[in-house]
């Protein structure tokens, strides 16, 4: 990340059962959702309808608090955040270093094309069920925080 950016930085970690905001002055919001609490955690992965539920949950949860943090920030996500995001051991979109919404976005669309069945989703899974979960908090924290980029711990 560059270090004379003046965007605002916020860690980020997505446990079981709830997700911590960080504000670099320390301010911390704390979200009701997870890995563990969106949908039951299998290798199948999400139904359609389990997608559109937790699309929904995430939401109202972001709502509480979109007013307190600040938009357009960079996200630093720890650990244990990127772990469940690896397919075969190379951790989906941060080649770079830093995850765009495009990227987030294309992930999105093979998690959705997985839950409805389709063919040409086979094999696009992330090798930790709670990656679809992860993913789908980083979308929507994305969307509705406008956070600019996702980040590696430093």
């Amino acid at each position: 990340m560059n270090t004379a950016d003046t965007s605002p930085r916020l860690a980020l970690d997505i446990g079981a059962h709830e997700t911590m905001i960080t504000a670099a002055a320390g301010t911390t919001w704390t979200l009701p959702v997870g890995t563990a609490s969106l949908w039951p955690l299998s290798g199948n992965g999400p139904s359609a309808l389990a997608v559109e539920n937790a699309i929904q949950t995430v939401e109202d949860a972001i709502e509480r608090i979109a007013a307190q943090v600040p938009r357009g920030a960079h996200m630093v996500l720890s650990g244990r955040s990127l772990a469940p995001l690896q397919r075969g051991g190379a951790i989906a979109a941060l080649a770079q270093g830093s995850i765009g919404l495009d990227g987030i976005e294309r992930e999105y669309q093979w998690l959705a094309a997985r839950a409805v069945g389709a063919p040409s989703a086979r094999g696009t899974g992330f090798d930790d069920a709670a990656g679809d979960a992860v993913l789908l908090i980083l979308r929507e924290l994305m969307h509705h925080l406008g956070v600019r980029s996702l980040h590696g711990p430093d």
